[in-house]
């Protein structure tokens, strides 16, 4: 038995991997180098791993994160035996180390499969976007109390504006929940899918390659739907800088900012008259302006794409007439009249951006509307299928 050991250990009769390269210096050292560095970065990475899960004792998966490091530690070790067997033939002691990677990275994937409906169970944006609207209504209906409440009495007063600061508390530990025991399981998942389909692509079929590509795009979405949905209930209650603006500077910079996305889709930004200044915030109303010119080069079937912004000093709405309106209009692919309403609702896209675009969540228009409010303005839509869309908005104050 013992003698059996010692035979396979035995690398008397082998010769070194540097053979291969022929002793030529050049490589030799090209791959002594890139191995060290490879190396190097994967014992890094362990370590980064055990500081951040003893940071965060409440860690929900742990154990995919300890052996998720084990398999990257075992990796970096391969590397070093990749330099060590250039000149020391003790490829037995390699294979061992191999074996035992293997062993840990097959761990680690049924480990993060079996994570997988653990995942699932996590809330749907929907039902985050259902929290949201209750306590943002619950907020609402306070704010009503509160101003109901200053000819009651400075007893009810005090209560009132504690129950205020509670719904705002709840807001707010809603939103840390949502940034925090949400987003970093999600981001665990696509690191692991990732680091899976990176090493192990080659040795998984084409079901289990794809399953992981769909794992790590859905945990993906899922925390970019978080992100948004936070963003909406911030939209709510932040206040709005209010000052005087060239909403013509504001189309300028957008227009800077977007001049690489525009010339790819062979896209112009049109003013045909100088707009008035206007009172607003000016971050949020070029938000606005920039969800609405990125919306009408995306949804756009034209060889050349053409946006007009512009102010009319009054406009015949469905609603009645409204005085003091700005637009954005396009030659693009028009929205049925049935789905005017629908276009506004958050996480709602009616349909894919032409040409293979990059698709968002369907929150655009979402911001863009609840902005709208925030000013006391109003937004509406005309179109034509497949010849264009005008947005309309007003804002109060509007004109300086």
């Amino acid at each position: 038995m013992i003698q059996a050991i010692v035979n396979f250990f035995n690398s008397e009769n082998f010769m070194p991997h540097g053979h291969c390269f022929l002793w030529q210096p050049d490589i030799l050292w090209l791959h002594v180098i890139s191995d060290v560095g490879i190396a190097a970065a994967y014992f890094a990475i362990p370590f980064a791993l055990l500081y951040f899960v003893r940071k965060r004792k409440d860690l929900p998966f742990q154990a995919v994160f300890v052996l998720f490091g084990a398999f990257i530690f075992l990796c970096g070790t391969s590397h070093v035996m990749d330099i060590w067997v250039l000149w020391h033939p003790d490829y037995a002691m390699q294979g061992i180390i191999l074996a035992l990677t293997a062993i840990i990275s097959i761990a680690t994937f049924f480990m993060t499969v079996k994570l997988i409906p653990q995942a699932l169970l996590l809330p749907s944006p929907s039902q985050l976007a259902k929290v949201n609207a209750e306590l943002n209504a619950a907020n609402h209906q306070l704010e009503i109390l509160y101003k109901q409440s200053q000819e009651s009495g400075q007893a009810q007063l005090l209560n009132y504006t504690k129950a205020l600061e509670r719904s705002n508390q709840e807001l707010d530990d809603f939103a840390y929940i949502a940034s925090h025991d949400l987003k970093e399981p999600l981001r665990g998942l696509h690191n692991h899918a990732s680091f899976l389909l990176e090493d192990y692509q080659d040795k998984l079929d084409e079901s289990g390659v794809q399953r992981l590509k769909r794992l790590g795009q859905l945990s993906q979405r899922m925390e970019q739907l978080v992100d948004e949905l936070l963003y909406f209930s911030r939209l709510g209650r932040t206040e709005l800088a209010i000052q005087e603006c060239d909403p013509n500077k504001m189309i300028s910079e957008i227009g800077q900012l977007m001049e690489t996305f525009l010339k790819e889709r062979n896209a112009h930004i049109v003013i045909p008259k100088p707009m008035p200044r206007v009172v607003c915030d000016k971050p949020r109303i070029t938000e606005v302006f920039r969800n609405l010119i990125t919306n009408a080069v995306k949804y756009n079937d034209k060889k050349e794409r053409i946006v007009e912004v512009g102010f009319l000093e009054s406009v015949n709405a469905p609603h009645g007439k409204e005085k003091n309106v700005f637009y954005v209009k396009d030659n693009g692919i028009g929205i049925e009249r049935e789905f005017y309403g629908e276009i506004f609702r958050i996480f709602k896209r009616l349909q894919n951006p032409v040409g293979g675009e990059e698709t968002g969540t369907g929150a655009g228009l979402t911001f863009v509307k609840k902005i709208i409010d925030r000013h006391k303005g109003r937004i509406w839509l005309e179109s034509e299928p497949g010849k264009g869309t005008v947005f309309y908005f007003t804002v109060s104050g509007n004109q300086a």
